[in-house]
């Protein structure tokens, strides 16, 4: 509400007449919203022209309103047009009025206005029409307002943003939100007080790593990042919880798929104790069908049902774009390579072993060898490469263990090393299984 302080007693009647009567038509003016107009028409009129045509022009939003301010009382410098163009930028968050200050004694600079507007409007990226000393001091007085909670709803807007740009991405008017809003979110991250940037990384990452439970995983997650920080000092705070985001994914993916690799070792050391603690008659017994069918749930069929290997090699396909991602020379990279290198292995090792089971199965099948030899050579190559492959094999994350017991396997172990000491034979057996001479041979 504008506060008119007249002298009336100073006017003529008549002039007071014309002042009462400009108010009334004021009063009438403000209902219909046209209050602006009215004023920049009766100022002249009015004793105090000057701060008349002032609230007009801050009311309509018009620099050029401002120019009718003559700055009458004042010398060498106009504050009240200064004012004019201050309040008309702080209130619209059009920093070209600034630019149309005068300064001088007593009155406003542009810095000064620039600053005040970008404070009001909570819009740092105004600051960077400043400079130096100028451009700290509007950023200080900017960063007050910015906390963690509107830093979170800068990034949810950027989100909602993104996604109506995607569904409409031939709308021009969706893509410059955007492009706004990203802008907005840059500045606002760039200028807030440490303390807060701080705080939202905490919270941020305490949000992505609260669902981890296995502590291999988090400290994997943990070094991988702290290296990749050290190594680029001037990550802003969201790429880093950015960068966290996408270590989680990675190693997440990584300890799921050394799972399903312990799960294919521990397939074959089963399968190698079942030959070792017992007879073959009492796992396969005398019926060919029996052992034929024995064979196939030792066979890749039963591997790629029960383990799920077609999901173990699209799980390393992924984890290999993941590693494509980053520059070949990072360790990222390389402790990517590593871990996908290690998981091939397996798979391959393990489709070595269920091969050859499938082979002899269909040797059996086509009464090329008879079950004697079938039970033998199953069993040698269990025993044999089995043991060899899942001796050899220690998984990515010390977390992720066998539920084969280790004494279990170590006389497991035992059995099969004193059974290729007692005959040189099998190995001619498994490398020529047609012409394989059993006598003498045991599987067990």
């Amino acid at each position: 509400m504008l506060n008119f302080n007249f002298q009336f007693f100073k006017f003529s009647n008549s002039m007071k007449k014309l002042i009462q009567l400009s108010i009334v038509v004021i009063a009438m003016f403000t209902l219909s919203g046209c209050l602006g107009g009215l004023m920049g028409m009766v100022c002249d009129f009015l004793p105090d022209a000057d701060h008349c045509n002032q609230a007009a022009a801050i009311q309509e939003a018009d620099p050029y309103g401002c120019d009718k301010i003559e700055g009458k009382g004042f010398s060498g410098s106009n504050p009240p047009r200064d004012k004019c163009y201050l309040l008309i930028a702080e209130n619209t968050g059009d920093y070209g009025a600034c630019d149309r200050i005068k300064g001088g004694n007593m009155s406003y600079t542009r810095e000064e206005c620039i600053t005040g507007a970008a404070v009001k409007n909570e819009d740092p990226e105004g600051c960077r029409l400043l400079s130096g000393n100028a451009f700290q001091l509007c950023k200080e007085k900017t960063g007050v307002s910015i906390t963690t909670d509107k830093l979170k709803d800068i990034n949810d807007e950027v989100e909602q943003a993104k996604s109506a740009a995607g569904h409409n991405p031939d709308d021009p008017e969706a893509k410059k939100m955007l492009a706004d809003l990203q802008k907005k979110q840059k500045a606002l991250f760039e200028f807030a007080p440490d303390s807060v940037q701080k705080e939202f990384f905490k919270q941020g990452r305490e949000a992505i790593m609260e669902d981890i439970e296995d502590e291999d995983v988090k400290s994997e997650i943990s070094k991988l990042f702290v290296d990749m920080r050290n190594k680029n000092p001037n990550m802003d705070v969201n790429t880093q919880l950015g960068k966290i985001q996408e270590i989680k994914d990675q190693q997440e993916l990584v300890k799921n798929l050394d799972e399903q690799a312990n799960t294919l070792m521990d397939q074959i050391k089963s399968q190698a104790n079942d030959v070792a603690s017992g007879t073959l008659e009492d796992i396969y017994g005398e019926d060919v069908e029996k052992i034929k069918a024995k064979m196939a749930e030792k066979g890749m069929k039963y591997v790629e049902d029960k383990v799920g290997t077609a999901n173990f090699k699209y799980g390393v396909e992924r984890l290999e774009k993941m590693k494509a991602g980053y520059d070949k020379a990072s360790e990222q990279y390389e402790k990517i390579s590593e871990q996908v290198e290690k998981l091939k292995k397996v798979y391959g090792e393990a489709k070595e072993i269920y091969t050859k089971i499938d082979e002899v199965s269909k040797l059996l099948g086509e009464g090329k060898i008879d079950k004697g030899k079938a039970k033998v050579l199953q069993g040698a190559i269990l025993l044999g490469k089995g043991l060899e492959y899942t001796t050899d094999y220690v998984p990515v994350f010390g977390s992720t263990i066998s539920t084969i017991t280790k004494e279990t396997f170590n006389a497991t172990v035992i059995f099969a090393t004193k059974r290729a000491q007692r005959t040189t034979s099998l190995d001619k057996c498994i490398d020529d299984p047609l012409n394989c001479d059993t006598e003498g041979i045991s599987g067990y």
